[in-house]
């Protein structure tokens, strides 16, 4: 049983540097990792607005759309998640972010998820946009996590603050469900 506890514990402190060297190599986005990432946001975004009705009225009404296609998640205690996200104004990707977050506490496992940003505010997505260092959630802003109530469907009582985020597709195990200081830097294109 030690030598199993030993080897879980090895896996995910693997997993966690594989994640973390992944996550702080991405300073930087190419051509043709800002098409693969535009193109992986929009299949985000048709998952979305099928599984979540109304998702398509909230997408059209937002200021801006964040869509983070893949975070990845891992952690024994400590944990760190990351992925890369593509920003849209108008309709058209106007800019790419890395996100990462750190973890402590009661956690264990591996996961993923997706997560659409929805900005309703313009003075928020101005703010989000115009930080020159990273922007952070619960310093720079707070942000709603809609959650789908008893019947299936979202909560609507959160939709219209001025940031909601939006998290679905989560797959693999993983004990935490916090999003407070995640981490979006603006990636410079090549």
């Amino acid at each position: 049983m030690k030598m199993m506890n030993k080897t879980f514990i090895a896996a995910i402190a693997v997993l966690g540097l594989s994640v973390t060297s992944q996550v702080h190599a991405l300073g930087k986005i190419d051509a043709d990792k800002a098409s693969e990432l535009n193109a992986d946001a929009k299949a985000t975004q048709d998952t979305f607005n099928k599984d979540q009705p109304g998702a398509t009225a909230i997408l059209e009404s937002a200021k801006g759309v964040l869509t983070c296609p893949k975070i990845t998640k891992a952690g024994l205690g400590i944990g760190v998640e990351g992925g890369k996200c593509a920003l849209e104004v108008g309709g058209e990707t106007v800019d790419y972010y890395k996100y990462t977050a750190g973890k402590s506490g009661f956690l264990a496992g591996i996961s993923s998820y997706s997560m659409v940003m929805v900005f309703n505010d313009e003075a928020a997505l101005g703010k989000f946009r115009s930080n020159k260092r990273e922007w952070e959630v619960g310093a720079d802003a707070s942000v709603a996590v809609a959650k789908k109530g008893v019947s299936g469907k979202l909560d609507t009582n959160n939709i219209r603050g001025p940031i909601v985020s939006f998290i679905f597709g989560e797959k693999g195990l993983m004990y935490d469900a916090s999003f407070k200081g995640g981490r979006f830097k603006r990636l410079e294109q090549k």
